[in-house]
């Protein structure tokens, strides 16, 4: 399953020529017999902020299969493992193919939300090795837990395609009530989990980890559908039109200071 957010994207070469008005307008202001000066400062102000926000505004795509966010029921794993979803890809399509995620939302299942259960959103090459690892997340209520990411670095999937996946652990324990997320037993898209130890919490994996090898558990087409979804942001473009605004506003406080 794969969500466009709706999202501000205007015609580039609309844009561009807004653009280029509002930066002529404050370069070159119109000259009146009597200006208003505190008027105008006002105003070349809040053009200067219009300014900096184009551009700015991107699209996001929601990464999951099956049910989707806000997420009902459920029953978690008692095993501790790595879940691969075959059907919640991010590919060259999604966002231009080079992406951060910014938020995972997820399903705890009872008694899931105590503070010893935690779970890593990962991501999964064609050859099952993991690409990508979002930070520990620990579930604070049973039912959905929506996580903020920030700064968890670029995912090029411009050259194959990535699958959503989750480590899930209890601190401290192997194969007892090792599963954080909660899953539905139908709608899923086909997936596969590698069992593995619990007791190592996040050091269980790690970049290039082999999640096709070690004991094998799998589910077709129909069967597991894990209430976990990550939102995705193409990187933003560099542009020099929010730098020479933002530079135009510091030069207006500059001069009301002197």
């Amino acid at each position: 399953m794969i969500n466009k957010l709706p999202a501000f994207s205007p015609c580039p070469a609309i844009g561009v020529t807004l653009k280029v008005f509002l930066i002529s307008t404050i370069l070159y202001p119109v000259r009146t017999d009597k200006p208003n000066r505190k008027h105008m400062k006002a105003k070349v102000a809040t053009t200067i902020l219009a300014v900096a926000g184009l551009g700015m505004a991107n699209a996001a795509t929601v990464i999951g299969e099956g049910a989707e966010s806000p997420f009902t029921g459920g029953t978690p794993d008692g095993w501790s493992g790595v879940s691969v979803m075959n059907t919640a890809v991010i590919d060259s399509s999604t966002e231009g193919g080079l992406v951060e995620v910014t938020q995972v939302s997820m399903f705890a299942g009872a008694g899931r939300a105590g503070g010893s259960h935690h779970l890593q959103a990962i991501l999964v090459d064609s050859n099952n090795l993991i690409t990508w690892i979002s930070p520990e997340l620990t579930p604070t209520q049973e039912g959905l837990n929506v996580f903020p990411i920030s700064g968890a670095g670029t995912i090029d999937a411009t050259a194959g395609d990535l699958r959503l996946g989750v480590w899930q652990w209890n601190d401290g324990q192997d194969d007892n009530a090792g599963g954080t997320v909660a899953f539905a037993g139908g709608g899923g898209g086909g997936m596969f989990q590698q069992n593995l130890n619990g007791s190592l919490g996040a050091d269980a994996i790690s970049i290039g980890h082999d999640t096709g090898g070690g004991q094998q558990h799998a589910s077709g087409a129909g069967g597991r559908d894990y209430h976990i979804s990550v939102t995705v942001s193409a990187i933003p473009e560099p542009t020099v039109f929010p730098l020479l605004a933002l530079s135009g506003l510091g030069l207006l406080l500059r001069r009301r200071r002197s």
